[in-house]
C-alpha cells in the first residue's frame, strides 16, 4: 500500500510504513515471506517501539550460509563491531546496524557483468545517504584528493576507507586512518582497487575472453598515460605488421618453390 503510514505521537510528523513492491521483488530477500524476518515482535497489534532481541538479526539467519562468501557473516559481523560507526560516540551513530546501510527491503549485492560505474554509484549512494555534506561543492573534506568528483565516480568510499583486502571490508575506519597513498591505487598491483577490479576483471573474460583483461586492463601507473584510442591503434599496427611479416614469409617460401621447379 503506497499509503501505509502513521502520525508519530511525539513529533506529529507522518512516518511512511510503505514497501516498494518491485524493489522488494528484485531484493535478495525478494522471495522471502514477511514474517520469516517479522516474527515474534510482531504477533500482537500495536507492535512494540522497539523488536525483541533476535528479530530483524541479520547474523541470526545467514551466520550458516556462508556458501558465496570468502568468509562467513560472523567474521562480517565482528568487522562490522570495529568499525567506527559501532564505535563512535556520536549522536548520529546511535542504533547503527546493518540495516543503516543495506535497506532489506531492496538490497541487492553486486553482480559479475554488472556495470562498474553502475556498481560504484550504488556503493557511494548508501553511503552519501548520511554524509550527504561532503558531496557539497565547498565541501572541503577531501580537498587532498586530486579531481575529486572523478574519483568518486570511478571508486568506492570503502576502497579507501576500509583496510585492504581481498573482499569488501565492514571495518570502516575513521576519517584520520583512511587510505591517502595514491601508489596504493595508481600500481601495476594496485592493492586498495583489487576487490573493485575483481569485478572489472570477471567482466572483461566475460563478455571479451582472456584478451580483454591481458591487453585492455584498466591499471593506472603513476606516470604513465593511459589512452584506450592508442592501445587499440598499437595493437592494430602490430598485428598489420605480424600479418606483413607472414605475407613477406610466404612470398618468400612460393618464389623459392617456383625457381627449384625453373
Amino acid at each position: 500500500m503506497p499509503t501505509l503510514a502513521y502520525r508519530n505521537p511525539e513529533d506529529g510528523k507522518i512516518l511512511d510504513l510503505s514497501i516498494d513492491r518491485e524493489g522488494l521483488a528484485h531484493s535478495v530477500h525478494g522471495e522471502l515471506a514477511c514474517i520469516d524476518c517479522h516474527r515474534r515482535s510482531y504477533r500482537r497489534y500495536p507492535h512494540p517501539d522497539r523488536p525483541a532481541p533476535g528479530d530483524l538479526d541479520c547474523i541470526g539467519c545467514h551466520e550458516d550460509d556462508d556458501r558465496n562468501l570468502s568468509r562467513g557473516w560472523v567474521d562480517i559481523d565482528a568487522e562490522f563491531k570495529r568499525s567506527v560507526h559501532a564505535v563512535s560516540d556520536a549522536p548520529e551513530a546511535a542504533g547503527f546496524s546493518c540495516h543503516s546501510c543495506h535497506d532489506p527491503h531492496r538490497f541487492r549485492p553486486a553482480e559479475v557483468g554488472e556495470p562498474i560505474v553502475q556498481i560504484v554509484r550504488n556503493h557511494n549512494g548508501v553511503c552519501l545517504s548520511c554524509h550527504e555534506e561532503l558531496a557539497a561543492p565547498f565541501s572541503t573534506s577531501h580537498d587532498w584528493l586530486p579531481h575529486r568528483d572523478a574519483h568518486w565516480a570511478s571508486v568506492r568510499c570503502v576502497d579507501c576507507h576500509t583496510p585492504v583486502a581481498d573482499f569488501a571490508n565492514h571495518e570502516v575506519l575513521p576519517a584520520e586512518q583512511s587510505e591517502k597513498n595514491c601508489v596504493s591505487c595508481h600500481s601495476a598491483n594496485p592493492q586498495l582497487l583489487a576487490r573493485l577490479y575483481h569485478f572489472q576483471s570477471e567482466e572483461d573474460i566475460a563478455r571479451s575472453g582472456l584478451l580483454a583483461k591481458a591487453v585492455f586492463n584498466e591499471a593506472y601507473v603513476v606516470g604513465m598515460s593511459k589512452s584506450p584510442t592508442l592501445d587499440r591503434l598499437s595493437l592494430i599496427i602490430m598485428g598489420l605488421t605480424v600479418l606483413l611479416l607472414a605475407a613477406h614469409g610466404v612470398g618468400r617460401y612460393l618464389a623459392s618453390r617456383a625457381n627449384r621447379r625453373a
